[in-house]
């Protein structure tokens, strides 16, 4: 997975989870910022913690595995 390719997916998940999060906004362009290194993988899983109680599918635990492991 490139960069690219794992920014656009951490944004999938925060659009699909933190939409109601009055952060949502801030954190989107937190993610598409290309002046920081690395993507706030953390932070978005705290985020969607703090705000939607969910059971993430076997792709995206499998998806959220790879980011961490690539991001920290």
């Amino acid at each position: 997975m490139t960069d690219d390719e794992a920014k656009q997916e951490l944004e999938n998940l925060a659009k699909k989870y933190l939409v109601g999060s009055p952060d949502y906004d801030r954190l989107i362009d937190v993610i598409n910022d290309k002046s920081r290194p690395g993507l706030p993988v953390r932070g978005i899983l705290e985020e969607i913690g703090k705000y939607e109680s969910c059971e993430f599918t076997e792709d995206e635990k499998n998806l959220i595995e790879d980011l961490l492991y690539m991001f920290g």
